[in-house]
C-alpha cells in the first residue's frame, strides 16, 4: 500500500505539471494560434527540457520527485494501468474527432435528429435530461449498445457524435481535441524519459 509520503508526492507533481503546461497551452492557443493542433509538440519541449534539468539536478526536490514518478510509471507495475488507459483514452478520443469529421457530409441526418429530439443547444438538452427520469438498469445495455455501434456501426456514431458536437457550438470537439493531443504528448514523454532516465535520481 502507498505511504502518505508517496500519495503526497505524486498528488504534488500532478498539480505542479498542471499549474505550469495547462497556461502555457491556453495562453498559445489565446495569443499565437487558435488551433489546438498548431500546439503539438509545445507541452512535450517543455516536460523534455524538465526531465533533462532534473537529471542534471537542477530542480531541486520537485526535480528528483518528478524523475521518481516517471520512473515509477515506466518500470514499475503500474505501467500497464498507464498505459492501457493512454492508449483506451487515445483511441477514444480520437473516434470522437473522426466521428465529427465523418458527420460534416450528413447535415441533413443530424437536422432531423435534432428536430427529433427538439434541442437546439446544449442547455435546452440537460433540461430536457433532467425532466425526464432515469432508468438505471438499462445502463448496461446502453454501454453495451455504444460499443456495439461504435465498432461495427461508426456511421451512427459518427451521427450521434456530430449532432452532440453541433449542439454543443463545437465544444464537444474541442476539448476531445485538447485531450487527444495532450495523450499523445503524455505518450512521447514517458518514451523519452524511459530511455533517458536509467534510474530516478536520488
Amino acid at each position: 500500500m502507498k505511504s502518505i509520503n508517496e500519495i503526497a508526492e505524486s498528488l504534488t507533481v500532478a498539480a505542479v505539471m498542471l499549474l505550469v503546461l495547462l497556461p502555457v497551452r491556453v495562453l498559445f492557443v489565446a495569443y499565437i494560434s487558435p488551433n489546438w493542433f498548431g500546439s503539438f509538440g509545445l507541452i512535450t519541449v517543455i516536460s523534455i527540457t524538465i526531465v533533462v534539468l532534473a537529471k542534471r539536478n537542477k530542480l531541486g526536490w520537485f526535480g528528483r520527485a518528478f524523475t521518481r514518478q516517471l520512473f515509477k510509471v515506466n518500470k514499475g507495475k503500474r505501467k500497464y494501468f498507464a498505459w492501457a488507459n493512454l492508449i483506451i483514452g487515445l483511441l477514444y478520443f480520437s473516434s470522437i474527432v473522426y466521428g465529427v469529421e465523418v458527420s460534416n457530409s450528413l447535415d441533413l441526418e443530424k437536422t432531423q435528429i435534432k428536430e427529433e429530439l427538439e434541442v437546439e443547444n446544449l442547455q435546452e438538452l440537460q433540461q430536457k435530461i433532467e425532466g425526464e427520469e432515469t432508468d438505471w438498469t438499462q445502463l448496461p445495455k446502453a454501454i453495451l449498445m455504444f460499443f456495439y455501434i461504435l465498432i461495427f456501426r461508426f456511421d451512427i456514431y459518427a451521427l450521434l457524435i456530430g449532432t452532440l458536437n453541433d449542439i454543443s457550438d463545437g465544444y464537444f470537439l474541442h476539448f476531445s481535441t485538447v485531450f487527444m493531443v495532450e495523450i499523445l504528448e503524455v505518450m512521447g514523454i514517458l518514451i523519452y524519459s524511459k530511455i533517458y532516465l536509467k534510474e530516478p535520481i536520488t
